[in-house]
């Protein structure tokens, strides 16, 4: 589920990353933001010599490219920009383009663009907005906020600063990629087709018109045309059908926002959603957006100046970040399986009020509990010599006091332990309840070691007793108010109120959240202005004379009913909460043959939320205002009026009503059935705890709307999420009265139900629904061949298994709830065997030997490639059969430890269940004696096929990475999980792309296609350094070249398409050209960049030099230093170089030189170069080129060894005054410059 995080920049970053062939500088153009830090500020000399750097690189390669912005490092230090966490430098900037790694984890501070922006002298330049609009949409999803957390951020400002966070955050989770959606059988594709990119595009649109509006606001401009509003657009949205706001929603807003939209389409996202889709832009992101915006829009008229614009940009971000409210409904199902500070604080009073102490009957030690007077401290000593227990009234003195004091500083240790740990940012005191030490006497059996026999014994233990407490904490919580421990105070922080039982009086803080744990007894407990909650753990005993009462006071709070009965308290059905009139009750038996009665607990005062997390069949009714209410019962909810948000978190329930207003539901994925009920007046969303594909139907039965989905892990349970009365309670035909339902799934699909206006009959209907905006696709991960994948705990996964692969090998980790699916590129008849493989242990005890499973799983053969799949199951922890004879006991069935779906690619489907060999296996001594023993037998085949039908997916291709239209280089990096095919698209031009292990990628020119416009004059050329992989065989087959454990995707070309030219370069230097229309593959020459000429005529070639059947062979990138034209041969049975314009010419290495060289050859120079930019002051951007050349001329050279350069690079840095501040630079070298061979 949703969850708030900053994580680390995601893995992916440095899989590929693009460098240049040579050098280029990118210009400097008008448009380019470039300003230095504001004035007034004074730098420290670290800043000031950060600064020269960013300038002397900003010289050097010019200003950096993100997206349709040019900006120079200057202006992203002015704007606090940071990457990685570390401020900028001439280090982490040294390059012309940014990588991926830099997008995703640079980051600004709010307070130095708030300050930018009102330096801004032009009231029409927005390119600052512009530059954060590109940046946001660029980053990853999960790469962290763009802004920064500041604990210095002011008061004014922060109110900007949460709007413009909200609009970056929005913006970042903006995803092309979505486009290229997998339909549903329940899905209505054309519609679909049709919403998701402009509704992509809308959104999009209205963050980045949000962004420019929010500059004016922070200006406060009079003027705020590039803010679209109008009341009637919004109105008109609210109001009419899906399909009818496409139009004309998108006209009201270009027609409002031309010059917005003017620059949005110069944007990166803009002109890549035009390339897939067109940017026609509208659909009904979220009800609740639009409902917002009209409720700003509305205020903003009756507003003025500074108020106004607040309300305008409030309204903009409302009608486009339908990304931030749908987590109002799906962030909160991340509760489910987490309870959160609280729930790890609840149950402190149960566990520490039951603790007993043993009696030590040490003097010492009781002395430093009580005081002994001289005679006592004798008497003890000498009984304690004869290890007999001291007098009776002295060993409950000294046990009463131990405990009390045990129990005081347990109390104080969890209460650290608390406010140091998962409570450090929200709580900054905890008060605990005062307590009393009573002693009980305890009956127990033993023995009499002498004579055997057994008898009772009575002894005492020490029983926490609550105390009653009476607190006025009106003004705060000190290290003065009893019971309290008080760590670190803050504005936002609260207070934890642990009392206990007993019959209590608590005025909370008046101005901080309280937050109440509750024992049994009487409570008279009050709140203050803030979101107060108050949780009653344990018991809840019921006084008639008395109830407790409940005064939450301001703010929005929450009542927890968390307490079972007691022994002696009469059975319990549920709870009966009335928050409109302010009464608790117990639903009680009050015999077998009358209904149930009800027992008042307390009374309510100005409290708003419920939740009753132990199940029962509960009554609860909320108020006219908006209510959160969470339902983990059989429960009838009444909501009432408001917006409210309520959490079906059962099986099973009687009935939710929300009543009037927006109201959001959040329904757990559990076995039952669920009944909502909404009058259709207003929009209604219902946020869905499962993935998409598990939707199995949409039906209309008797005028009610019933979703129902299946689960990964059983064919037979269901999940039915009914919306009752969709139709009007009349005779058929019906009329449609509830158009106003949004489905979000837990992957981010938004769902609308596609009803007829009409249902003729009470036959069941099926019916289709839009997706109006592209969740998350389960895509499959590419699982490497010869490598072991580790299953998840913590999450579904899937994954895709290559029929090239030899071996696939998938581990559990530990047991989990979760499930895998298997895309495997196999049919259902290539399946030849299953082996089913397990292991056993002997446990001896004295009662008998217990046999258990240990480690068991099962290996599929597709002939004579595998997939292993390990700790599939082991024993269930139940002795399931016992051997009456020999006593012993085996836990024979198996527990099954996750869930996988095997799904080939005929569409078949399976569920692999781990079989259980007969019981009676275990229980045979002559089978396992005490030693471990293994085995394995095979399954029956066929499998039996899951009712579900699974889609086969093939993995997806990631984000593209743009070649250029100039020679450039792709340094391929293997990721720890590749999550898709790496897509490069060339442009034109001629790449060079560093294979990397076990990677899969996609190489494609679209601008040389027949149908391209405009259409590139040629082709791109791919140079493939297949260097790394080792010796490797080069195979082509049906478009796919694969090298190893490497795959690669080619074009399938029509007759008028430019054909891309491939080769493929060895660690040897040779070259293979890759012919994909004929499907060969054949050496076409060397390259000099890799290959390395033999020096002496009897030197033995290399297996792969020698295979080769030409003796001449043309070589590539090499060239004579004097500049004489004609093309290089080298002959390999003569070790001689041959110039085809003049071959007698005798031609030694020393006259060759290497070109295109890239930067990744060039290793020696950038370290120098970093090195000679940390110097004080700096090297100029001309010295930083001289020494680039100096280097080259170095890394091309043919005779140089590694001692030889590494002297020469010691010798240049002599020269350019560089002092060395380490020497890892000289372990590049190896990698630089190859030995001759």
């Amino acid at each position: 589920m949703a969850q708030i995080f900053q994580p680390a920049p995601v893995p992916d970053d440095y899989a590929v990353v693009i460098t240049d062939l040579g050098v280029r500088t990118n210009n400097h153009a008008v448009e380019t933001l470039d300003f230095k830090t504001a004035d007034g500020t004074q730098p420290s000399s670290e800043h000031k010599h950060r600064q020269a750097q960013l300038e002397i690189v900003d010289k050097l390669y010019g200003p950096i490219h993100i997206g349709s912005v040019t900006v120079t490092r200057s202006a992203l230090d002015a704007l606090g920009a940071t990457t990685d966490g570390q401020p900028l430098n001439g280090d982490n900037t040294f390059f012309r383009s940014p990588t991926r790694f830099f997008v995703n984890s640079l980051q600004f501070s709010a307070t130095d663009i708030e300050t930018r922006i009102k330096l801004t002298a032009d009231a029409n330049d927005y390119r600052l907005p512009t530059l954060l609009f590109e940046m946001a949409s660029l980053r990853s999803p999960a790469a962290r906020p763009l802004l920064r957390e500041t604990p210095e951020a002011q008061a004014e400002p922060a109110s900007h600063r949460r709007t413009l966070e909200k609009l970056l955050k929005s913006a970042q989770r903006l995803d092309i990629q979505g486009l290229s959606h997998r339909a549903f059988s329940w899905a209505n594709t054309t519609k679909s087709n049709v919403l998701i990119p402009t509704g992509l595009g809308l959104q999009a649109f209205g963050i980045y018109s949000g962004l420019r509006g929010l500059q004016d606001a922070i200006r406060n401009k009079d003027s705020y045309q590039t803010i679209f509003n109008g009341t009637s657009v919004a109105a008109e949205v609210a109001s009419i059908g899906v399909e009818a706001a496409v139009t004309r929603q998108a006209s009201q807003m270009i027609r409002a926002g031309q010059r917005s939209l003017e620059d949005f389409a110069k944007t990166t996202f803009a002109t890549r959603l035009a390339r897939g889709s067109g940017l026609i832009a509208s659909v009904l992101t979220l009800p609740f957006d639009v409902i917002a915006a009209v409720d700003s829009f509305k205020a903003a008229a009756h507003a003025t100046g500074k108020e106004a614009t607040d309300h305008y940009v409030s309204a903009a971000l409302s009608v486009t970040s339908a990304a931030m409210t749908l987590t109002i409904g799906v962030a909160a199902l991340a509760g489910f399986g987490s309870a959160g500070p609280a729930g790890l604080a609840a149950g402190l009073i149960l566990v520490v009020g039951s603790q007993i102490w043993g009696a030590i009957r040490q003097v010492d030690e009781i002395d430093d509990y009580i005081d002994l007077t001289v005679q006592e401290r004798l008497r003890t000593g000498w009984l304690a010599f004869w290890t007999i227990s001291p007098d009776q009234d002295i060993q409950d003195r000294y046990t009463i006091a131990k405990a009390t004091a045990g129990h005081s500083k347990l109390l104080q240790a969890n209460a650290l332990n608390l406010l140091k740990g998962p409570l450090k940012d929200s709580t900054e005191a905890i008060v605990n309840g005062k307590f009393t030490v009573e002693l009980e006497p305890v009956t127990y059996n033993t023995w009499n070691w002498w004579t055997g026999e057994r008898y009772q014994a009575t002894t005492v233990r020490p029983r926490i007793k609550d105390n009653d407490d009476r607190i006025d904490a009106r003004s705060g919580v000190t290290a003065e108010t009893p019971g309290a421990v008080v760590v670190s105070s803050a504005e936002h922080k609260g207070i934890h109120w642990y009392i206990g039982g007993g019959d209590d009086t608590v005025l909370g803080a008046e101005d901080k959240p309280n937050v109440f744990h509750c024992g049994a007894g009487v409570k008279q407990l009050t709140g203050g202005t803030q979101d107060d909650v108050f949780i009653f753990e344990g018991t809840t005993e019921t006084r008639h004379e008395t109830h407790s009462r409940l005064v939450g006071g301001m703010g929005n709070d929450t009542l927890v009913l968390s307490g079972r009965a007691s022994d002696r308290e009469k059975p319990r059905l549920g709870y009966e909460v009335d928050l409109d009139a302010g009464q608790v009750s117990f639903i009680t038996h009050t015999s077998p043959d009358t209904e149930s009665g009800h027992s008042r607990h307390a009374e309510l005062e100005s409290i708003e939320n419920v939740e009753i997390p132990e199940g029962g069949a509960n009554i609860i009714k909320g108020t006219a205002g908006p209510n959160i209410i969470k339902s983990r019962g059989n429960d009838s909810i009444e909501a009432g009026a408001g917006d409210d948000r309520i959490y079906i978190l059962s099986g099973n329930n009687r009935n939710a009503d929300g009543g009037p207003g927006e109201d959001i539901y959040a329904v757990a994925h559990k076995p039952g059935h669920v009944s909502i009920t909404e009058d259709g007046v207003n929009n209604s969303v219902i946020a869905l705890d499962w993935r998409a594909d598990l939707i199995q139907s949409w039906r209309i039965e008797e005028g009610h709307l019933v979703m129902t989905s299946c689960f990964d892990a059983s064919d037979w349970a269901l999940r039915k999420v009914t919306l009752r009365d969709v139709y009007e309670d009349t005779d058929y035909p019906k009329a449609l009265q509830n158009n106003r339902l949004t489905f979000i799934t837990q992957d981010g699909y938004h769902l609308v139900p596609d009803l007829p206006d009409t249902i003729e009959s009470s036959s069941p209907l099926d019916i289709e629904t839009v997706v109006v905006q592209q969740g998350t696709p389960r895509n499959p991960a590419i699982l490497a061949d010869r490598s072991e994948q580790q299953i998840s705990h913590a999450k579904d996964t899937s994954y895709h298994v290559s029929h090239f692969n030899e071996l696939s090998t998938l581990k559990v980790k530990q047991k989990s709830e979760f499930s895998t699916t298997l895309h495997l590129d196999y049919t259902h008849a290539e399946l030849t065997r299953i082996e089913a493989y397990y292991t056993a242990h002997v446990t001896q005890k004295d009662e008998g030997d217990s046999i258990k499973y240990g480690e068991c799983g099962l290996t599929l053969h597709f002939g004579v490639r595998r997939v292993v799949l390990k700790n599939l199951a082991s024993s269930d922890e139940r002795y399931s059969a016992q051997n009456p004879t020999t006593g012993r006991r085996a836990f024979s069935t198996l527990g099954s430890h996750h869930t996988f779906i095997l799904i080939m690619n005929d569409g078949s489907s399976y569920r692999l269940i781990q079989p259980s060999p007969d019981y009676g296996l275990l229980l045979d001594e002559t089978f396992i004696g005490k030693d471990p023993v293994q085995w394995k037998t095979d399954v029956p085949l066929p499998l039996t096929p899951t009712k579900k039908k699974y889609a086969y997916l093939p993995p997806l291709d990631q984000k593209p990475y743009y070649m250029r239209r100039w020679a450039t280089c792709a340094m391929l990096t293997s990721p720890t999980e590749q999550a898709g095919i790496e897509v490069l698209i060339g442009e034109g031009s001629t790449y060079l792309v560093h294979l990397s292990p076990n990677m899969t990628l996609r190489l494609s020119t679209p601008g040389a296609l027949a149908g391209a416009h405009p259409r590139l004059p040629r082709a791109s050329l791919w140079e493939l350094d297949a260097t790394q992989l080792g010796q490797v065989e080069i195979k082509l087959s049906a478009h796919l070249l694969r090298m190893g454990g490497t795959t690669i995707h080619l074009p399938a070309y029509e007759a008028e398409d430019l054909v891309d030219p491939i080769r493929v370069i060895t660690a040897q230097g040779v070259v293979y050209a890759v012919d994909s229309l004929f499907e060969r593959v054949y050496v076409e020459a060397l390259d000099g960049r890799y290959f390395a000429p033999l020096t002496a005529a009897n030197t033995a070639l290399s297996s792969e030099l020698s295979s080769l059947t030409s003796e001449e062979l043309k070589v590539l990138h090499v060239a004579l230093k004097d500049g004489s034209p004609g093309t290089l041969s080298y002959n390999l049975r003569t070790r001689r170089w041959i110039l085809d314009s003049d071959k007698s010419r005798v031609i030694e290495a020393a006259d060759l030189k290497k070109t295109d060289l890239c930067d990744h050859s060039l290793k020696i120079y950038q370290d120098l170069a970093r090195e000679g930019l940390n110097q004080t002051p700096p090297l100029g951007d001309d010295t930083l080129r001289l020494l680039r050349e100096k280097c080259v001329e170095l890394i091309e050279s043919y005779t140089l060894d590694n001692s030889v350069m590494f002297a020469r690079a010691l010798a240049l840095s002599a020269v350019f005054g560089i002092r060395l501040s380490q020497l890892s630079w000289f372990l590049s070298l190896a990698e630089a410059s190859p030995e001759p061979t």
